[in-house]
């Protein structure tokens, strides 16, 4: 590939990547939350798993990846630091044997210390971006969360127009897994 289709590539990709824009703008917000977050040694990615369970009480894992829309591998990662800190408590979730996180007391403890600062990070980007534009961005946000998980539940291969029988089956089991908590 000649170095001017490189270039028209990257372009592209920098300046009409619903991909690239998007997760530029997370990282951007990311950083923010975490510099604010700093003095209470949660990172904003910690403080949003603690609030997340601690609003549900007690919930599965693939749940929690699911409404996030996060791996479960890199959840599990997030969620051993916060077991770690002795911030969530992991029990079994039988009779499917999940995985079921609930927010330990020092967690409840360390999620209203950090809330402050998480309100004050919200309340910065709101100054910087406008009430209007912030609310704008959420709505824009739900729809591309339901437009892409409509688009990959569909699991279609690059080539093909329709979903296959398999790909109904394995998304039909993994809802069916997650629907217990």
């Amino acid at each position: 590939m000649q170095g001017s289709a490189i270039r028209k590539i990257a372009d592209s990709t920098a300046t009409q990547c619903a991909c690239t824009t998007i997760r530029r703008a997370s990282r951007a917000i990311t950083q923010l939350y975490d510099l604010v977050l700093s003095p209470t040694g949660l990172r904003a990615t910690q403080f949003v798993m603690l609030a997340a369970i601690g609003r549900e009480g007690k919930i599965a894992q693939c749940r929690l990846a699911e409404e996030y829309a996060v791996s479960v591998e890199t959840l599990s990662r997030r969620l051993a630091s916060l077991r770690r800190k002795g911030l969530v408590h992991l029990s079994d979730g039988s009779p499917h044997h999940q995985r079921v996180y609930s927010v330990t007391g020092a967690g409840r403890r360390e999620l209203e210390k950090a809330t402050p600062h998480w309100n004050r990070a919200q309340a910065r980007l709101t100054a910087a971006v406008g009430e209007a534009d912030l609310k704008l961005l959420f709505d824009i946000c739900e729809r591309l969360v339901a437009g892409a998980r409509h688009a990959q539940v569909l699991r279609m291969p690059n080539c093909a127009l329709s979903p296959t029988p398999e790909a109904d089956a394995q998304t039909k089991e993994h809802s069916e897994e997650c629907a217990i908590l």
